[in-house]
């Protein structure tokens, strides 16, 4: 019973500390995090958004100009609902909580469950957000593009696997 207590109270702390360096990550200067996004582009490298793996897999299905502007109207249509990031303010309060949170004399276990928990749902959203549009353009492929499609997303073709 102790044990599992143990690991139970490491693992919220393994949580909320994972939530700490996210959260410096966020803080970063705007400045700087345009430049690293242009160095990254000129490297090449591979960024989040609508342009991963999916952009690559449709790069290779020989899309129609009228498939294009659909695809484009459809990234469009899901980049005006994203939520706006947060603040300056948001992020520096947020910290604050963690640190609060982590230095705290007693720990907290409800307030950091309630911490993880939101972070959880704000990434089950922008999953969700994601496959939704994923879907909506695969649905505009041709019966051979889907085909191809499928063939490419079971190989893993079109996404550079993970380190």
């Amino acid at each position: 019973m102790k044990t599992s207590s143990i690991i139970k109270t490491s693992l919220v702390a393994l949580v909320a500390g994972s939530a700490l360096l996210a959260g410096q990550l966020y803080a970063a200067d705007a400045t700087d995090s345009t430049v690293k996004t242009e160095q990254m582009n000129k490297k090449g490298d591979r960024h989040h958004g609508p342009k991963d793996g999916m952009h690559k897999m449709l790069r290779k299905l020989d899309l129609t100009d009228a498939q294009k502007e659909q695809v484009k109207a459809i990234v469009e249509k899901y980049k005006a609902d994203r939520p706006e990031r947060p603040t300056k303010e948001q992020r520096t309060a947020h910290r604050t909580e963690m640190l609060a949170l982590i230095t705290g004399a007693s720990f907290d276990e409800a307030k950091a469950t309630e911490m993880a928990e939101a972070q959880q749902q704000k990434h089950l959203q922008r999953m969700l957000t994601q496959l939704k549009m994923q879907n909506e353009i695969y649905q505009l492929l041709m019966p051979e593009q889907q085909q191809k499609f499928q063939e490419k997303f079971a190989k893993g073709k079109g996404h550079k696997a993970r380190r």
